[in-house]
């Protein structure tokens, strides 16, 4: 995927990865969706380009469907967030950042050069529960959106977290502002491939060069804040959702019942598909189950733009 750096409205940057296929694809698709990813914690946009066997450029290419992946406000070249406000946390922050400044300016940038009709959200882990408020912001905007937004897909998060012991989570979060840390590569194999079954061995060469620091305030807020605040957010969401969680996710409890309680927080939102994923860890996009991941959320990202095509005639 190619690398880009654009200028925000507010003057900040923001990086990331671009795949734009020509035209060439043998599906005639009646509405055409930008499909922009959103990466997870310790990841950056290359999270969506791994190597030549786990990318979103195949299926992109195949189906002649845009493709952007962002780096996250602090990652990479993204310019960092200021600090979080006393009565916000940090993933609420991303969030509204994401809404107001990154999707604006990506649907002004490209969408008419692109002929696309609308943004779908294809996130992952942290990612997803960013996607999850922006998507709610975007709804409560009405008639005041700035871009159009069709549906999302997000996987590797849910409503019951399988807490990290960390002593970190027993101070004030306030404290953890500024101080980032690096999972060490053994560790984050383990924590986001599980079993060796479900992965090529050959993505592990890939550990080193995706790594990427992570906030403690970022990693307190999904194990401790989440909880109390996500069901608001996804009772807002007015968009399709796609919502999968692996069956071998060592960072979230997984069970059928898990799955259904996130699922059933997404109360006025038209559709929500939610199912485990068997055979599947919590970087479904590292694992042997990329392809029919991917496959499967190309596929929902078009039956959207569809939809939401036809609504707006």
């Amino acid at each position: 995927m190619a690398s880009f750096s654009l200028t925000l409205a507010n003057g900040e940057t923001l990086t990331g990865s671009n795949h734009f296929p020509s035209n060439s694809s043998a599906l005639r698709i009646a509405a055409l969706p930008l499909i922009v990813a959103v990466h997870g914690g310790t990841y950056t946009c290359d999270y969506f380009d791994a190597d030549a066997d786990h990318t979103l450029r195949h299926i992109s290419q195949a189906l002649a469907v845009p493709v952007i992946a962002i780096d996250r406000p602090g990652y990479r070249g993204t310019s960092p967030l200021p600090p979080t406000p006393k009565e916000s946390t940090f993933i609420q922050e991303q969030g509204t950042y994401l809404h107001k400044y990154i999707l604006p300016l990506l649907w002004k940038t490209h969408a008419a050069n692109l002929g696309v009709s609308s943004i779908f959200l294809y996130a992952h882990s942290i990612g997803a529960a960013v996607a999850v408020v922006a998507s709610s912001l975007h709804a409560c905007d009405g008639d005041m959106q700035t871009y159009p937004l069709s549906g999302m897909s997000i996987s590797g998060v849910g409503s019951n977290v399988k807490t990290l012991p960390m002593e970190a989570f027993q101070k004030d979060p306030k404290e953890l502002v500024g101080i980032s840390i690096r999972i060490p590569n053994e560790q984050k194999d383990m924590l986001m491939l599980g079993p060796a079954k479900l992965y090529n061995p050959d993505i592990l060469r890939q550990t080193e060069r995706l790594q990427h620091d992570v906030t403690l305030e970022e990693l307190y807020d999904i194990n401790i804040s989440w909880r109390s605040y996500w069901r608001k957010y996804a009772a807002n969401v007015k968009v399709p959702v796609l919502y999968t969680l692996g069956e071998f996710d060592e960072l979230w409890n997984k069970s059928d019942q898990d799955v259904e309680d996130f699922a059933k927080g997404f109360v006025n939102a038209p559709p929500v598909e939610a199912r485990r994923l068997l055979s599947a860890p919590h970087c479904i996009e590292h694992s042997l189950q990329c392809s029919g991941l991917t496959l499967r959320t190309f596929g929902f990202a078009i039956e959207c733009a569809v939809h939401h095509h036809l609504v707006a005639i």
